[in-house]
């Protein structure tokens, strides 16, 4: 499995295109409408795009699905269930703040939860920076997609609507204690980092 990074919208929220040998791809978040670079990323390479799959519903991970699926309308598009609302909600998504517009989603969509298999990610509730916050294990690459949920040296706020500061505790607990150290971690807002270093600064942080 390859990924290349994209960094997109006002918060330049790293967007994660991951690829097969089959030359499937899956897109991990969609922040802005301008996707000129991943678009022709995805021509060069004749890549063939089967899924938009979302970490949470927060408007600068969303913002960028309807013209993603404006351009390719036979993806597929996954999103935990608990944040279904967050798709139409813009006093939960934080369009305004984030982007300076309400945005809402009314297209077609799947919910996802712990213990579904996608694009071969293990889907992973992480709840605490939202509700319905999810991770994503690809156990044959050894990487994970983690959101906002765990950054390097770092983690998601929880002071936003549906956050929970026990929650997103437990959370960083489950993946540190149930995944490889050597696990490399791609997060939204941060450059790579392994499981196994993040483990030992969150102990240290007192998160767990």
């Amino acid at each position: 499995m390859k990924i290349k990074a994209f960094p997109l919208g006002s918060y330049m929220t790293n967007c994660y295109l991951v690829w097969n040998d089959n030359n499937e791809a899956s897109l991990f978040d969609c922040s802005d409408s301008k996707l000129d670079n991943i678009v022709s990323f995805i021509k060069e390479h004749n890549l063939i795009l089967k899924n938009v799959i979302l970490t949470h519903g927060h408007g600068d991970h969303i913002d960028g699905i309807n013209e993603i699926k404006r351009l390719f309308p036979d993806i597929k598009l996954y999103i935990g269930k608990e944040e279904e609302k967050f798709l139409t909600d813009p006093s939960l998504n934080l369009s305004y703040a984030i982007q300076g517009y309400d945005f809402k989603y009314t297209g077609d969509f799947t919910p996802i939860k712990e213990g579904d298999s996608i694009f071969g990610f293990e889907v992973i509730d992480t709840p605490g920076h939202t509700i319905g916050s999810k991770c994503f294990y690809n156990k044959e690459s050894k990487f994970m997609i983690s959101g906002d949920t765990l950054f390097r040296r770092s983690y998601g706020r929880y002071d936003l609507p549906t956050g929970n500061l026990s929650q997103l505790q437990r959370s960083l607990k489950k993946i540190c204690d149930n995944y490889p150290e050597d696990t490399i971690v791609y997060s939204a807002h941060t450059e790579p980092t392994l499981l196994g270093e993040e483990k030992r600064v969150l102990k240290s942080q007192g998160m767990f």
